[in-house]
Formats: structure tokens, C-alpha cells, sequence
């Protein structure tokens, strides 16, 4: 398991714990809302490597990885077209559905995956300019 996989892991953990903890648990959510910190920012600091340094097998690989992670996360989405019938997203249940979607999407480090992705892309493609 890659770094960036353990972190969004254990991201993906913690927001559990998080929704599974009872309204009065005040220690064990500062706990894991600090330790979701140091997670974001170890993630952050990752983001920010410059890639072009490693082979470039090493960054599809990790290109790779964090692919599957991100549609790992979409597949646990709730798909709100079906859920509700195409009813529209006027009900009550489709909006509580797209927030529980966008709440899925920030506890698993949906963001921070796309950009990860961009930025590898990013590299990948320099690679293949300089490379010409």
C-alpha cells in the first residue's frame, strides 16, 4: 500500500469513527478531528512533492492507485437518479442524498485524490514533452 493509499485509508476511518461516535463522545472527536488534521496536511505536503524526480513507472503506478481509490469512493456514492426515481432534485430526499454524497466525498479525501490525479497527469505529460 502506497503512502498516499494508507493516508486516505485512514482518512476514510476516521470519518467512520467520526459518524458512528454518540453526540457526547467530546474527547474522542477532537482526537480523530485532529489526528483528520494531520492526516490533511500529510496528504497536502505529498500533493505538493514534485513527481518528475521518481521513474516514470512509479508515477502510473501511483496514478494507478489513486484511480482505483476514486472510484472506490464513487461506487459508494448513492445514486440519486435511481434512489429517488428521476423525481427530480426538488425532493427532500434528493437533497439529503447529494449531501450525504458530498459528505462521503470530503470524509474520503475525494478532493484531495482529483488533484493528486491532476498533478501526476501533469507530470506524466511533461515527462512525455521532454522526452520528444
Amino acid at each position: 500500500m502506497s503512502e498516499v493509499d494508507r493516508i486516505f485509508s485512514e482518512l476514510s476511518e476516521i470519518s467512520m469513527q467520526l459518524g458512528d461516535l454518540p453526540s457526547n463522545a467530546y474527547d474522542e472527536r477532537a482526537r480523530l478531528e485532529g489526528r483528520r488534521g494531520e492526516l490533511h496536511a500529510a496528504a497536502a505536503t505529498l500533493r505538493d512533492q514534485v513527481g518528475d524526480e521518481r521513474p516514470t513507472a512509479a508515477i502510473e503506478t501511483e496514478l494507478e492507485s489513486l484511480r482505483e481509490r476514486l472510484q472506490q469512493i464513487k461506487s459508494s456514492e448513492i445514486d440519486v437518479v435511481s434512489q429517488h426515481g428521476g423525481s427530480g432534485m426538488e425532493s427532500s430526499g434528493a437533497s439529503s442524498s447529494l449531501e450525504l454524497n458530498r459528505q462521503i466525498r470530503a470524509g474520503r479525501g475525494a478532493d484531495e485524490l482529483q488533484s493528486r490525479i491532476r498533478k501526476l497527469e501533469r507530470v506524466l505529460s511533461e515527462k512525455d514533452d521532454s522526452s520528444d
